[in-house]
């Protein structure tokens, strides 16, 4: 089963999402037509974004199909709301995050009306984000065929859980990949440093810049995110079940998740 294609990172990285989501309906409700709704909201970003589609099961041999002619509302704690236009273009409802600033730590609203049906969902976001971010990078000496590695070391934002979605890439084109260890949690140890270990593989080691993207995410986002790439890497292992991802959409068959996340970038020249 997959859901919502998006590769954070690069994220986040988030501001790549697909105009796509498939769900296998048949694992949730029964062989019923899902509307699915995905947003993603933080303080970092210049546009917001809602994606809105109906989907089936995989089975019946049907993907997400978009819907263009939804009503979509945010709002905030002092009712302030604004309406997004559908993009062609982005195949989501978006406007500019000056018409509805995001700030941390506030709550927002989502109300979308798709066919006289109401969908409903609320998020937070993160207070803090990300501060402190340390690299250590290994080229290979051997060729560039031969993975090198790169270790990103975070100073943990302290005395509250964490979810933390790590993503980086270089000014060459090459991204870095981090598999499971994108996605850290601090929750069992607080108040320290958290690492995530990567490889690439370089085009080239002159003039090299290095851009380190971490995302503070609220669980729901974190857990999503997670579980999406869980049920890509095991794709086709028989021995492995598929993870249902989290949902907070209210309303008649409504699924996805409306979340809110704090990002931070950094770049390094090597």
């Amino acid at each position: 089963m997959k859901y919502i294609k998006i590769l954070v990172i690069a994220i986040i990285f988030i501001s790549i999402q697909s105009c796509e989501t498939n769900v296998d309906a048949s694992e949730l409700i029964d062989q019923q037509q899902l509307v699915v709704i995905n947003g993603y909201l933080s303080p970092q970003e210049e546009l917001l974004k809602v994606q809105v589609s109906k989907t089936v099961s995989i089975t019946s041999g049907t993907s997400g199909i978009v819907i263009e002619d939804a009503t979509v509302i945010l709002s905030d704690e002092e009712n302030n709301e604004v309406m997004l236009t559908y993009s062609s273009e982005l195949f989501s409802y978006v406007t500019p995050a000056t018409n509805l600033p995001i700030i941390a730590g506030k709550k927002y609203f989502l109300s979308v009306d798709v066919d006289g049906e109401e969908y409903t969902s609320s998020c937070r976001i993160p207070e803090d984000k990300v501060e402190n971010i340390e690299q250590s990078v290994r080229f290979s000496p051997i060729s560039f065929s031969t993975e090198s590695a790169l270790k990103v070391t975070i100073g943990d934002i302290e005395n509250i859980s964490n979810y933390y979605i790590v993503g980086a890439s270089f000014n060459d084109g090459s991204n870095v990949y981090f598999e499971f260890e994108q996605f850290i949690t601090d929750t069992n140890r607080e108040n320290t440093t958290v690492t995530a270990n990567g490889f690439f593989f370089p085009n080239d080691t002159t003039d090299v810049v290095l851009k380190i993207q971490v995302s503070n995410s609220e669980k729901i986002l974190y857990d999503t995110l997670r579980a999406t790439f869980l049920n890509d890497y095991n794709e086709g292992n028989p021995f492995v079940e598929s993870i249902i991802p989290p949902s907070n959409i209210e309303g008649e068959n409504g699924f996805g998740v409306f979340a809110g996340y704090q990002l931070t970038e950094m770049e390094f020249n090597l």
